[in-house]
């Protein structure tokens, strides 16, 4: 793994972010924000991030045809503590792997439907984007940048419904493309695209759809509120300022970086304070490393909680996911 150069890339962009993120902060004032947090409003924090953790399973049951819910909820956690010490985000092979191992669902369908989860998740975080830079001050460029992000996911989910409402053609395609790329595997990539179409199978039904699309809903909603609450330990929050650092956090932790992505989600997060509604620095760098290490702490002890109620060991899953992981699997968001 550490000869992988996606390694060393993480690693150098989490330190050149953290360097950005604690650059100028005075640490005696640093100090003193921290010590006077009030740590009373991490307790409904963590209620809401309970929250969000059972609708994502939630959801991702319902997409998986209503797996067991708390076998999902304990593989999602595991998927979190997975990305929490593991590079590559490989968390979420790793959940897609104890779906398989503990339930009737085969790894490769969970693994189809964790892209279904992806793409419902870029969509909301680019029409939060595109509905926060109507209201909140900010140069024009972000503006710009979150209209052409809409319109290349809208763009992305198009060519998604095309490609599962047009697969026998597209499997025909690519059996045809690679015939004149002798080092491609057209029965593989056929085989491949069967398993994410899939996925996407579970969204035929517009109840199902519809039905996704209120989890996801419910998903954000407890996420702003989440961020809220934490905001509210260090100052007056606003809904506006937390969706903006959630958009950003979210847009950024999806660079490479160290695990957990540290360094990146705290710079993207005191940025998005810091620029449009000029808010403290030493605030902005206190809420944002509270925020993302409250949860990541959070999601460390579910996951190895997980472990124990589904009866594996964190060593098992982790080899056993390295050994399944697939390039195609890295691009992702994160959560």
């Amino acid at each position: 793994m550490i000869n992988n150069w996606r390694f060393w890339l993480g690693l150098t962009i989490s330190a050149i972010a953290l360097y950005f993120t604690l650059r100028g902060i005075h640490f005696d004032e640093f100090a003193v924000t921290l010590s006077k947090a009030q740590v009373i409003w991490l307790l409904p924090a963590f209620l809401m991030l309970m929250t969000t953790l059972m609708l994502r399973a939630w959801r991702w049951s319902s997409l998986m045809g209503g797996t067991p819910f708390w076998v999902t909820f304990h593989a999602n956690n595991i998927g979190y503590l997975l990305n929490s010490t593991l590079p590559f985000r490989l968390g979420e092979i790793g959940r897609a792997y104890v779906i398989g191992e503990r339930t009737s669902v085969r790894m490769t369908r969970a693994l189809s439907t964790v892209v279904v989860e992806r793409v419902l998740d870029l969509a909301s975080i680019v029409l939060m984007f595109v509905v926060f830079a109507q209201f909140i001050p900010m140069p024009p460029q972000f503006a710009a940048a979150a209209m052409t992000g809409a319109i290349v996911v809208a763009a992305v989910m198009l060519g998604f419904v095309v490609a599962v409402w047009q697969s026998r053609r597209v499997e025909t395609f690519l059996l045809h493309f690679t015939r004149y790329m002798p080092r491609l595997n057209g029965e593989t990539l056929v085989r491949r695209f069967r398993d994410l179409v899939e996925g996407f199978d579970s969204l035929r039904s517009p109840a199902r759809l519809a039905l996704a699309l209120g989890q996801t809903a419910g998903v954000w909603t407890a996420t702003l509120v989440l961020a809220y609450f934490t905001m509210m330990a260090f100052m007056p929050a606003r809904l506006d300022e937390m969706g903006l650092t959630i958009v950003l956090a979210n847009l950024g932790g999806a660079l490479p970086s160290a695990p957990g992505g540290l360094g990146v989600v705290q710079f993207f997060a005191k940025q998005a304070l810091v620029i449009p509604f000029q808010v403290p620095e030493d605030i902005a760098v206190a809420f944002a490393f509270v925020w993302s290490l409250f949860q990541q702490l959070a999601l460390i002890v579910l996951g190895i909680y997980g472990l124990f109620r589904v009866g594996m060991s964190f060593s098992s899953v982790s080899t056993s996911t390295q050994q399944n992981q697939l390039p195609e699997a890295q691009i992702t968001v994160r959560e």
